[in-house]
This record gives C-alpha cells, structure tokens and sequence, in this order.
C-alpha cells in the first residue's frame, strides 16, 4: 500500500485559501471570453463564413449544448473535493493515466491560447498607438511585452486581487456593448430590424459546422470557474452556480449583441460585408450609430478587454502547473503557496517564463503575429472542446460506478447528450481545422496530431510513473 501521509501533510501546508463568491468567480472567468474582444474579432467571422444570418441562433444552440454539459460538470463538483477541474473529474471518472492525459491536453491548449493572445494583443496596441501618434518603427512584440510584464505582476498575488480588476474590466466593456445594441436596435440599423435571423432558415444555411465552431470558442474558458475551488468560499454550492451563470450569460450576450451588429451592417448586406473587412465591420457601425466618442471608448476597451482576458488566461494555466506540482507530477516546489499572498506565486512565475519563452521562439521563427493568433488560438479552441467530450464521458462513467443521489438526469442523460454534442463539435473540428486556423492542409495534421500527442505523453507518463514512482501515481488528482 502506497503512503499518502507525507503528501497529505505537504497538500495542506501548501494550500491556496480564500473567500471568492458566486460573482467573483464568474467575473473572473467572463474575462476569459473577453465580451468586447469576441464581439469585435469573432461575430463578423459566423456571419460571414459560418452561417450567415444564423449567427444568434448559432449561440443560443451552443449554449444549450454547453448547458448540458454543465449539468453532469457540476454534479461532479459535489463529490470529486479535488481541485484541478476537469484534471480531477476525469481522473476521478476515467483513472488516473486519462487523468494525467487530459492534464497535458489542457495545459497545452492553455499555453497556445496564452500565446496567441499575445499576437493579437501586439496586433491591436500597435495599431492603436499608430493611430494616435503615427508610424512608429517598434515591433509589434514590444507591445505585447507591456501585457506580458502587467498580467505577470497581478497573477503574482491572491486571485481576489485580480478578480476585482477583471470585474471592474469586465463591466466596462460589456455595458459598452450593450450601449451599442441599444443604439442600433433603437435606430432600426441600415434597413431595419428584421426577424430573419431568428428563424431555423437562417440557421440552417451556409457553413454551421464554422459557425459552430467558431460559436463554441467564445464560451471555452467557462471550465475555469472549478479551477478556482481552493479560493473558493462554499464551493459545492458556488460552482456550480458561477457556471450555469457564465454559460447563460455568454450565451444570451453573443445571440443578442450578433443580432444588433447584423442589424446594424444591414440584413441584405451583413454577410457580404462581414467577408469584406471582418477585422473592422464592429467598429465601422460604432462609429456610424455611436459616434466618434463610442468609436474611441471601443478602441480603448478593446486593449484592457485582451488585458483582461490575457490575466484570466494566466490564472487558470497557473493554477494546473500548481495542481499538477502538489500532485507530484512537476517539481513540488511550484506546488507551494505564497505565505503571505496564499498565492500559487512559484507557478505564476514559471507559467510566465514560459509565455515568453514560447513567444520569443515564434518571433524568432518568423511567424507574424496574425499567424500566432490565428495558429494558435483555434488550436486551443479545438482543444478545450476536446476536453470537455472526454469530461462528459467521465461524468457518465463517475455516475455509473460511484454511489450517489444525483437524479438519472444529472447522472446519466445530461452527460450522454453533452458527449454527443461535443463529440459532434469535435469532429466537426477536424473537419474545419484548416478555416479555423487559417492554414494550410499540411499545418493543419501537424498541429492536430502535436495537440493529440500531448494527451499521449500524459498517459505514457502515468504509465511510467505507474511502474517507476507508485507514490506519484497515487496522487494523480488527489485521488
């Protein structure tokens, strides 16, 4: 038999603590969907190779997908104490060697998100800095550095610190978005408002694996509100509720604000021009029905919505780089918690390194930045999808086996349906890698089976661990 009484000891000398609420953590993982960010860089995408009109029955169709998987997801909250999210309740489900796997998966998508924001947020700084002072000669790396040092000095400390500068972010942006549905929806946009995209023609039309695809990535993140189980205040209860908050309010956002913005370009006109300058069809119509001023206070929220959603990024990353150090799997000594802080500060700083370890090697490489985010971000976006199939999964496997008094709902048919649905996203995923990434066939195998290997080197790790360290083994997932 293996002895945990040294590990449990050390898992609860090095415990990250505190108070966050229902509130706290779902503004805190919104940051990660960045509202303003997904409006002005992801709509005009649907509308325009996607679905077309369909685009705000698109999101309210994802919602009711990731509203399923929610169900089985917070059960599992209740009887997996671990933290670690979908790390623990896929462990807990589905063993200790998929456990480690899905670690890998995850932290990879992480990693590539992460980086690919780095490349947008250089995009956007330098453009808005060149708006305002001319052609200047800096890279656009030197701008994303200023994110880089900021985020890593924030995620440094306790995550309430950080979860009152992503709220105060967060409603900024988000009421000015609504300002902006209210202005278009009032006036009656370009042609008037129409009913049209509110019908299953609409929906059904054009490209709806893209626009699904693409749908689905403006509400990953969403996971990230168990990650914070530790620092969380009545978490059996808290969770559970952050999550459905955060996946109804992504969902009910986007389907609404997607209908103001086809409005606004013009029902006969949005697809054409969504396809024409998908880049800047947002802020053309804010200028048009919002003036100068909103067109100004867009501009600006645009850099602290990618600042926001760049700390959440960080946050989540840093707390599996602790989990997996407390577990035994990377060195203990990032698995320690701040003393004064009760901060994963040791992880913060390596994820950190890393970031700019991984950016500078892309730099060097010669990506542009336009490749990184585009590379990279639809990489993680397939790959969190591909996580939550495999969560689903566990879910109805936990249910069957272990003993409990969840409903045949909560058990069984909620996380059987959530698995079709994803399954259905993931393969449609594959299908649509190319678009997704805006890359070539041959980039496309490359990076789907470089993210698939990463789940691979997990498993064949536990395996090792297995035979070479039994007692590491044993703590995969703090189980």
């Amino acid at each position: 038999m293996v002895d945990t009484t040294t590990f449990s000891a050390e898992a609860t000398s090095s415990r990250l603590s505190g108070q966050l609420g229902a509130l706290d953590i779902a503004l805190a993982t919104l940051a990660y969907a960045g509202p303003l960010t997904g409006t002005a860089g992801y709509i005009t995408f649907i509308v325009g190779y996607g679905n077309g009109l369909g685009a705000p029955l698109t999101f309210v169709a994802v919602m009711l997908a990731f509203l399923l998987f929610a169900v089985g997801y917070s059960a599992q909250t209740r009887y997996v104490p671990n933290p670690g999210a979908f790390y623990a309740y896929i462990t807990a489900g589905l063993g200790r060697s998929h456990g480690l796997g899905s670690s890998f998966l995850i932290l990879g998508s992480y990693l590539s998100i992460g980086v690919g924001f780095y490349g947008f947020a250089g995009i956007i700084t330098k453009q808005f800095a060149e708006n305002l002072f001319g052609p200047l000669s800096l890279d656009w790396w030197a701008f994303s550095l200023i994110y880089w040092a900021t985020v890593g000095a924030l995620a440094y400390f306790h995550v309430a610190v950080s979860a009152k500068v992503l709220g105060a972010l967060l409603i900024a942006e988000v009421a000015i978005v609504v300002v902006f549905d209210a202005l278009v929806m009032a006036d009656g946009g370009r042609e008037g408002i129409s009913l049209e995209p509110l019908t299953w023609q609409a929906f059904s039309s054009g490209q709806l694996g893209i626009a699904f695809i693409f749908g689905a990535a403006l509400f990953c993140g969403f996971e990230a509100t168990a990650i914070y189980r530790e620092e969380t205040r009545d978490p059996e209860r808290t969770i559970p509720r952050a999550t459905y908050a955060v996946v109804l309010f992504i969902g009910i956002f986007y389907a609404i604000t997607s209908w103001a913005l086809i409005t606004a370009l013009g029902t006969s006109k949005a697809v054409e021009l969504s396809i024409a300058d998908p880049a800047n069809a947002f802020f053309v119509v804010a200028k048009e029905f919002g003036g100068q001023i909103l067109f100004d206070i867009v501009s600006v929220l645009l850099l602290t919505s990618t600042f926001a959603a760049h700390l959440s990024i960080q946050n989540v990353t840093t707390r599996y780089v602790y989990s997996l150090s407390v577990d035994g799997v990377f060195p203990k000594s990032l698995g320690v918690a701040h003393p004064v802080h009760n901060s994963p500060s040791r992880a913060s700083v390596t994820v950190s390194i890393v970031y700019l370890v991984l950016t500078a090697l892309l730099v060097v490489a010669g990506l542009t930045a336009e490749q990184i985010y585009s590379w990279f971000a639809g990489l993680a976006s397939f790959s969190i999808l591909l996580a939550m199939a495999v969560t689903s999964i566990s879910a109805f496997v936990y249910f069957r086996r272990a003993r409990t008094d969840v409903s045949v709902w909560q058990g069984t048919v909620a996380p059987a349906l959530s698995t079709f649905c994803l399954a259905t996203m993931v393969v449609l995923g594959v299908y649509n890698f190319s678009s997704l990434i805006n890359g070539s066939p041959t980039l496309t195998n490359i990076m789907l089976v470089g993210i698939s290997s990463t789940y691979v080197i997990g498993f064949a790790y536990a395996q090792y661990l297995l035979r070479a360290k039994p007692g590491v083994y044993a703590r995969i997932g703090r189980q």
